[in-house]
């Protein structure tokens, strides 16, 4: 797609937030089952905030996405190996235990 250069960031900076759901939504559910809903609520709010710096980043110029970009992964590295974390813990401690 070609056109105005805003346009084509809106668009893919709204196709770049659908792109990390399958990664986001699993490892905040995950989380919240595993650990604490609370903190998963948190580190969600921390990604929408991060989101929507990046999109905001995202159409006022390429480069301004990065701090938006940095704060999101952060938050959604952390669901997910908060997430895979506890579940290893808890497979390793049931196999362990007679």
């Amino acid at each position: 797609m070609t056109g105005d250069p805003v346009l084509e960031r809106t668009i893919r900076g709204h196709l770049n937030t659908l792109e990390w759901l399958p990664i986001f939504l699993p490892s905040l559910w995950l989380f919240a089952i595993y650990w604490d809903s609370n903190v998963a609520a948190a580190l969600g709010l921390v990604w929408i905030v991060g989101r929507i710096l990046y999109f905001v980043g995202y159409v006022s110029e390429a480069r301004k996405r990065f701090p938006g970009f940095f704060i999101q992964s952060c938050a959604a590295a952390l669901l997910l190996i908060g997430a895979i974390g506890r579940i290893a813990y808890l497979a390793w401690f049931a196999a362990a235990s007679p």
